[in-house]
């Protein structure tokens, strides 16, 4: 009877525990449809992009139909003053993938943050939310934004200030063994050797009017215990509003930016090459610019452009560009109830490669 009774309060006793925190529970589903007609570049049609898709338009036209992987369900828990937390998880590939989970402690003069979520290198502001067969919100990135999306880290924050230790990117183009061409080889513990954390901060100022931010990060690993490659960028940022209108733009420059976690959609994406003996650093340069117009409660228009270029120390791999530009029209239903049309081109502008022009519609409901 004794051991019932305790088991009994102990019951009572983490029940009361849970029911102190304060859970607010969210979820959003979100499913695009819409067309996409890709046609490949040449050397001979490389800048010819509208005049292509005139003379082809339809050739390859494609619909498609899937749930956003920014369809999530998740909640911000507050235990205490001090203490908080949150979980979210989205959807890849049919599969459940974790976004967030993390806690986070206010001692006073600063927030630690431990867990999965947003590292300092974020800075992006584009909605653009095309399809690319994966059904991921693009938001211009790679096309001249800075972001190191969600890791695993250790995060210190005084006031608009955060600095980061995240596990650090070990990944490079590597000559393949036929020796025909390059492959992104996944960085191992066999291979490659980290001794030191790839380092991530960002100073952001917020005002009346917005925001501004400026960002960084390193990151260092040795490759077949003989070449360094080192990653290091920079990066500028601002959203300004001016009532009903808006504008975002944002600037990145770095060497081996793919291997900050942050790759690009230029040729190589960013990363450097190891031909075995020596390794060919890969200087990437970039920035998106946006408008944004709220019409009324029920529509708000954007347009932006995205612009990267790469280019590597030597070789027949001097450099790369590519761009990508859209505008859509957020029509908002009814609360939490909204349906986004856009249409916009993602140009990779290099031989062997695709220009996509699309249009469609992304639908959610937010619960």
């Amino acid at each position: 009877m004794k051991k019932i009774i305790v088991a009994i309060a102990a019951l009572a006793l983490m029940a009361s525990s849970a029911y102190a925190a304060e859970w607010n529970f969210y979820g959003e589903a979100m499913v695009y449809t819409g067309w996409v007609d890709s046609d490949p570049v040449d050397d001979s049609t490389v800048g010819e992009t509208i005049g292509n898709f005139i003379d082809d338009f339809g050739d390859d036209l494609q619909y498609d139909e899937g749930l956003y992987t920014i369809a999530k369900i998740g909640a911000y828990v507050k235990v205490s003053d001090e203490l908080s937390g949150r979980f979210e998880y989205q959807v890849k590939d049919g599969d459940v993938v974790l976004e967030h989970l993390y806690g986070a402690w206010n001692f006073g003069s600063g927030i630690l943050t431990v867990g999965h979520t947003d590292t300092p290198i974020n800075v992006a502001y584009s909605e653009q939310l095309t399809s690319n067969g994966t059904y991921e919100d693009l938001g211009l990135g790679g096309f001249g934004d800075f972001d190191n999306g969600q890791n695993a880290e250790i995060m210190l924050t005084f006031g608009g200030f955060s600095i980061a230790v995240i596990n650090p990117e070990r990944s490079a183009w590597t000559w393949n063994t036929d020796e025909t061409s390059y492959e992104v080889e996944d960085g191992d513990y066999t291979n490659t050797q980290a001794v030191i954390p790839m380092i991530a901060a960002c100073y952001k100022a917020t005002f009346d009017m917005g925001e501004a931010q400026i960002a960084g990060g390193y990151n260092t690993f040795e490759i077949d215990d003989s070449e360094d490659i080192d990653a290091y960028g920079v990066a500028l940022g601002a959203q300004l509003n001016f009532g009903a209108l808006g504008m975002f733009v944002t600037g990145v420059w770095g060497q081996n930016i793919a291997n900050l976690g942050t790759e690009t959609a230029s040729q190589y994406t960013g990363y450097a090459i190891y031909d075995g003996v020596d390794v060919n650093d890969c200087e990437s340069m970039g920035g998106t610019i946006g408008v944004t117009y709220a019409v009324n409660d029920m529509l708000a228009l954007e347009a932006g452009y995205g612009y990267i270029h790469g280019e590597f120390d030597e070789g027949d791999l001097s450099s790369s560009i590519a761009q990508s530009y859209y505008l859509q029209a957020a029509i908002t239903l009814a609360p939490g109830v909204t349906v986004t049309p856009e249409v916009g081109m993602v140009d990779h502008r290099e031989a062997g490669t695709t220009e996509d022009l699309y249009f469609g519609a992304a639908w959610a409901i937010a619960f």
